[in-house]
């Protein structure tokens, strides 16, 4: 069951951007992080949202949402080889032409995700038995995809997820169809494959858990970094890593790790995207106003650990909006009440994450 405030008319309760930018100065100022200085003008940073299909067809809020909101636009789930190749022989693009039609008819930016990932497959990809085989596929379906989209899609996820959680010097890849055919070179594959197709597309590693104060993403940390360096090494261009940034609310920011992260990205001219923002709430009260301000005031921290060092080139939320989220089925909460992830709640309301996150858009910082 959807939560419900005492504002019922959506429109009214919109806020319109000249209070958002009011209220993301008041963030940056302490109201929300506790950030103890004022704000100051900066470069601007592009906001974006992944979005999912199923919610962009049926609900005219949520595309409403994504025009008013959103530089970037990510197809959350239709650029993937599950819902592009159910059938070896054939593409389906519908899903993603839908997506990308919009973005370019709003004149939003595009990213796109993923080239591989070693989730989210069709069945007779998960049954390659050969490297040859393996290769082939991977090589003819960077290829098709990125031709199709060359010019439009100006930057990739060429490579999701390829660290192992828990990642040691002698095991660092996940375990995927992909490493177990063809090593550590699928990735070299993709990046080089992606690259040849379109020159002028930028090009990113992007995974998750980098930012907690623990050894293991103080590890995949060192990882990331490892492969982006063994690819320049190489010759095979890599522009960047995305930070998927799924924050748990009850853990905390490694600042002092990110902003060295950020410092080895600088080092190795390497750019940083924010890819898949959310706050993972499960084991917080049930107080949805409590949530909501330690939901800001986290991901002020973190956005203000990166920034301090670095721009990212954009922050997208993965998803814009309560209503829509894979926190509620992944993350179950104990009690009744509904996850509350992202900078809109399930009635399109803001929230004060989108404050913080105008903020930066706005170039205050």
């Amino acid at each position: 069951m959807i939560e419900r405030h005492s504002q019922t008319d959506w429109n009214e309760a919109q806020p319109t951007r000249r209070a958002l930018l009011r209220a993301a100065a008041g963030v940056a100022a302490g109201t929300v992080a506790g950030a103890g200085h004022a704000a100051v003008a900066s470069a601007p940073i592009p906001l974006g949202s992944a979005a999912e299909i199923g919610a962009f067809r049926a609900d005219s809020r949520y595309r409403a949402a994504l025009k008013r909101h959103c530089d970037v636009v990510v197809p959350m789930n239709d650029l993937k080889w599950e819902a592009l190749r159910q059938d070896r022989s054939r593409f389906d693009f519908s899903g993603a032409d839908e997506i990308v039609a919009f973005a370019e008819a709003n004149r939003k930016a595009l990213r796109g995700h993923a080239l591989l990932w070693g989730e989210a497959l069709p069945a007779w990809a998960k049954a390659m038995t050969t490297r040859a085989e393996a290769e082939r596929e991977l090589i003819r379906h960077i290829e098709v995809v990125v031709d199709r989209y060359k010019g439009r899609i100006a930057t990739w996820d060429v490579v999701n997820e390829a660290i192992r959680w828990e990642p040691s010097p002698r095991q660092p890849y996940r375990d995927t169809i992909w490493q177990r055919l063809l090593g550590p070179e699928h990735v070299e594959i993709a990046f080089r494959t992606a690259a040849r197709v379109d020159p002028k597309a930028r090009l990113v590693l992007n995974d998750y858990h980098f930012e907690e104060p623990v050894a293991d993403a103080a590890a995949r940390r060192r990882i990331a970094l490892d492969i982006c360096r063994r690819l320049k090494d190489k010759g095979i261009p890599v522009h960047g890593i995305g930070m998927q940034a799924h924050l748990y609310a009850e853990k905390g920011i490694d600042v002092d790790g990110v902003q060295r992260f950020m410092r080895e990205l600088d080092d190795l001219n390497l750019d940083v995207e924010i890819t898949e923002l959310d706050v993972i709430d499960w084991k917080m009260p049930a107080d949805s106003g409590k949530r909501d301000a330690a939901a800001a005031a986290l991901v002020s921290t973190f956005l203000e650990a990166v920034v301090a060092v670095k721009r990212p080139k954009a922050i997208v939320t993965w998803g814009l909006t309560d209503r829509y989220s894979w926190i509620h089925e992944t993350f179950p909460r104990r009690d009744s009440a509904r996850a509350r992830p992202l900078p809109l709640d399930a009635d399109y309301r803001a929230k004060p994450m989108l404050a913080v996150l105008e903020r930066y858009r706005a170039g205050l910082s």
